[in-house]
């Protein structure tokens, strides 16, 4: 599944993932006291290994892809706290999961980085607007990967990445996007 904190409604959201059984495709918020399952009129097709992010500047938690058994997706919702709508993008990140992203404060976007297809483990940088998502072409960037993670800090204005995993091999490096570029923050005891 997937979760992110609704700034504006103080609840939050949670989306799909697998039961062990089968793939889901229902939305609960939790109001720091209970879950409650919401009946949205429409949502995402089920999935797992997908990411979302609470966009600040739109006021919208966003999805973007997945799995849906052996099949990724590439598709974009947003929740606007009563109604998941698809966004139809013309040029899309290519399929995936096990990515992640995160909103980026300081630039007012959405970043997503890395995740795996059929194909391998991918490492590009993509950022949303909103409107549109759009590769950003990095010289320095972390190495392919998948099911790392990424958060924003406030404090530095930079979207922070940490580990995930290459093939066989699992990473504990830690990277900082400003925006414009990655760069890797080498730590004593990662």
């Amino acid at each position: 599944h997937a979760m992110a904190y609704d700034a504006a409604r103080g609840k939050v959201v949670m989306f799909g993932g697998s039961d062990g059984n089968a793939l889901l495709d229902d939305t609960w918020e939790w109001d720091g006291a209970a879950w409650t399952k919401v009946n949205a009129a429409s949502s995402p097709p089920a999935r797992h290994s997908h990411a979302m992010a609470y966009d600040a500047a739109r006021g919208k938690a966003v999805v973007f892809g997945g799995s849906a058994g052996i099949a990724h997706r590439d598709d974009t919702w947003e929740w606007d706290g009563t109604a998941w709508t698809e966004v139809i993008v013309a040029n899309p990140p290519p399929a995936r999961g096990s990515h992640t992203i995160a909103y980026d404060a300081a630039h007012g976007k959405v970043v997503l980085f890395g995740g795996a297809d059929n194909n391998g483990y991918r490492n590009e940088t993509w950022e949303w607007d909103g409107a549109a998502w759009t590769e950003r072409q990095v010289t320095n960037e972390p190495s392919p990967r998948a099911s790392h993670e990424m958060a924003y800090d406030a404090a530095h204005g930079k979207v922070v990445l940490f580990g995930g995993r290459d093939g066989n091999a699992y990473r504990n490096d830690t990277w900082e996007w400003d925006g414009t570029s990655w760069t890797e923050v080498i730590v004593a005891n990662p």
